[in-house]
């Protein structure tokens, strides 16, 4: 751990921002037991765990129609990577790239859910859940990309939507989840066409019509804030693009001022058009909400001062508005208008219109937070692209302090509020969901600790956030089994449940904190 802060605290916003998605996994395991252990004596968590009060959270604090679940990705937990008739998306291609996943493991080795989603979804009964978030993964459904729909998978998924309604849970279907069917990346250059909006409405629409009658809470793409730099600015991500001699990186092709932009442009297009589709002609039978996730960094100034401020605004433009602005006011904010220019599309008159008020809810993957300040330095760069041009510098110290615990992401859950109130004031109070939350650990073991102070902590500061009146409809723990972490590949643990080589699920500590909230009359242990 000391070697890892130590390395962050020096370094300026480019190489915090990337630095996560290459040496996270440093500072856990000096904290950590890595053993494998699969089990857990009652005494053992009393005293480590269920008597600790500053771990109590009441689950009727939060109102009755507040709805608790957890989620998975296709790409990260289905495994069964070319069963049925599917092809390769992006990520089993990249992830074949020598260096390309840390472990060198693949989404092979994901969880193996589509075979166990029977078992995960008495998993989520068990736990008291109401809903469950998965996403239906687009190289499986459409093999060629598009055309026509996979039959075999099409009966799979609506097993999976069946049996989750059986058990009465609420499925909630993500659409994109970063697994292009790499066919149309190869014909075309996937986002940064204009032709891939066309085959993703095609994908939605047989979507919708195969599941909607029963799906009633649809998400168009997720994180695309957070993914689309690291695709297209970096080579950590597929399709891995950025500028040759671009700092830090070996890049083989692609042009980082640019290619984030049009890329983003294309998704919310996209969005927008598939919105339009599901409200003209699914939204009144099928009675459902279609609505957007994104990533939420919360930014704050690292001094209070006008130019701390103004960078802690300029980073959120950058990231929160450059999606939340074009799809609730039809364009993207003023400062990246400003400081892109011909670099930043623009969108017609018919088209802002579109985007303009595309969703019925926001969703919100908001989990840590981090100081801003201007960076004075970013006119030295000679070839900048997307990170760069936020000219702001990120900390995680103010004063030699450090802003929170740290275990391969610092623990900030004051930030969560943070976010809320600017949900409320910014957007009008966009009905949202936090829709994913959730804490990587670089251990397969089942304690974990630092996983449910991580919960308890911001579920009490969502509480705190809902009190100031935001509206917030449900929260989705991340994720509920372990799974195939892009980058990181298996060495990054998310689960509830930990996942052994031989695809078996043990409850770690935070799976069983969560059955003992939400089901406070069985008494798993008592609050004190």
């Amino acid at each position: 751990m000391v070697a890892a802060t130590a390395c962050l605290a020096s370094l300026d916003m480019v190489v915090v921002l990337l630095w996560y998605l290459l040496c996270a996994s440093v500072a856990v395991g000096a904290l950590l037991d890595s053993s494998s252990s699969s089990s857990i004596q009652a005494d053992v968590l009393s005293d480590t765990v269920f008597a600790n009060e500053s771990f109590y959270v009441d689950r009727n604090e939060f109102p009755s129609s507040f709805k608790f679940g957890a989620l998975t990705w296709a790409v990260k937990h289905e495994a069964a990577s070319h069963e049925d008739g599917k092809s390769d998306g992006l990520w089993d291609v990249f992830s074949r790239n020598g260096g390309a996943v840390q472990d060198g493991t693949t989404p092979s080795l994901g969880g193996d859910h589509y075979h166990r989603y029977p078992e995960d979804i008495e998993l989520l009964v068990d736990l008291g859940m109401d809903t469950y978030r998965f996403s239906i993964a687009w190289p499986r459904m459409f093999p060629s990309g598009t055309g026509e729909e996979n039959p075999l998978v099409v009966d799979h998924y609506n097993n999976v939507i069946n049996k989750l309604l059986d058990a009465g849970i609420e499925p909630h279907v993500t659409l994109y989840e970063q697994d292009l069917p790499q066919i149309l990346e190869d014909s075309y250059g996937g986002l940064l066409s204009p032709l891939f909006i066309d085959d993703f409405v095609h994908f939605a629409n047989a979507c919708f019509s195969a599941f909607g009658d029963r799906v009633k809470h649809w998400i168009t793409f997720d994180e695309g804030n957070d993914f689309i730099p690291y695709s297209y600015a970096t080579p950590l991500s597929p399709p891995g693009r950025c500028t040759i001699g671009y700092p830090f990186y070996n890049c083989t092709g692609g042009n980082s001022s640019t290619e984030p932009y049009i890329a983003a442009h294309n998704m919310l297009l996209a969005h927008a058009a598939v919105v339009d589709l599901y409200r003209n002609k699914y939204g009144a039978a099928q009675e459902g909400e279609i609505g957007m996730a994104i990533w939420f960094r919360w930014y704050e100034p690292l001094r209070n001062s006008s130019e701390d401020v103004e960078a802690a605004q300029r980073a959120t433009d950058f990231t929160v508005g450059w999606f939340l602005d074009p799809i609730l006011y039809g364009d993207y904010p003023n400062s990246m208008k400003s400081i892109l220019g011909e670099r930043l599309p623009s969108f017609t008159k018919e088209e802002s219109a579109r985007l303009r008020d595309s969703v019925d809810f926001i969703g919100l993957n908001a989990v840590t937070t981090e100081y801003a300040t201007t960076d004075d330095d970013v006119m030295n760069i000679t070839i900048t692209g997307y990170f760069e041009d936020w000219g702001v510098k990120l900390t995680n110290y103010r004063d030699g302090e450090i802003i929170g615990p740290y275990y391969g992401e610092y623990l900030v859950p004051w930030g969560l509020e943070r976010v809320l109130n600017y949900m409320r004031t910014k957007y009008n109070n966009i009905p949202t969901y936090i829709t994913q939350l959730g804490y990587g650990l670089n251990t397969t073991s089942v304690d974990d600790v630092i996983r449910v102070e991580f919960f308890s902590e911001y579920l009490k500061s969502l509480l705190a956030g809902m009190r100031n009146g935001a509206d917030v409809r449900g929260v989705f723990a991340w994720s509920l089994i372990d799974g195939f972490e892009t980058f990181y590949g298996l060495g990054q643990r998310f689960g509830l449940y930990y996942v052994d080589d031989s695809f078996e699920r043990h409850p770690r500590l935070s799976a069983l904190w969560f059955k003992n909230m939400l089901n406070p009359n069985l008494t798993v242990v008592s609050r004190s």
